[in-house]
């Protein structure tokens, strides 16, 4: 635990990565299973929602510019763990509300709304982290 909270080197150049690997999997999941007008709904209410989250969490870590390495560390604040678990378990929650006899369709759904709420969660927060490194690092002088 006490090294999750490390400061480390921030690699810019893959902030794209984890977005881009989990839109692959959103577009496989949607080939599988489209959804219809009330899904589309849910999914883009769910983009929107973890984009929200998305840029709070971005804003909950901690970004200093090392002058001695010349390069952007980022720490994981406590705060922004904890608004990742208290999301899954809120997850969680939601599938034992509607439970295993529930219908298909409310399970696509909820399905949905959850794909596009991580999927904004992680872009956003990636999104805002690459945003307060260009400031920094311009600040700075540098690139």
């Amino acid at each position: 635990m006490r090294r999750q909270h490390a400061e480390r080197p921030l690699r810019r150049r893959f902030l794209w990565l984890a977005p881009l690997l989990y839109l692959a999997v959103i577009a496989f999941a949607l080939s599988r299973h489209p959804p219809g007008p009330k899904g589309w709904a849910l999914l883009g209410t769910g983009l929107l929602f973890g984009a929200a989250a998305g840029w709070w969490r971005g804003r909950l870590f901690v970004l200093r510019f090392d002058e001695a390495s010349g390069k952007v560390l980022l720490r994981r604040s406590r705060w922004a763990v904890t608004m990742l678990v208290s999301l899954v378990a809120l997850r969680f929650l939601a599938n034992l509300w509607i439970g295993p006899g529930a219908p298909e369709s409310a399970t696509l759904n909820l399905t949905d709304f959850a794909l596009g709420t991580i999927f904004g969660l992680i872009a956003v927060t990636r999104l805002e982290i690459a945003l307060r490194a260009r400031a920094l690092l311009a600040a700075a002088g540098r690139r």
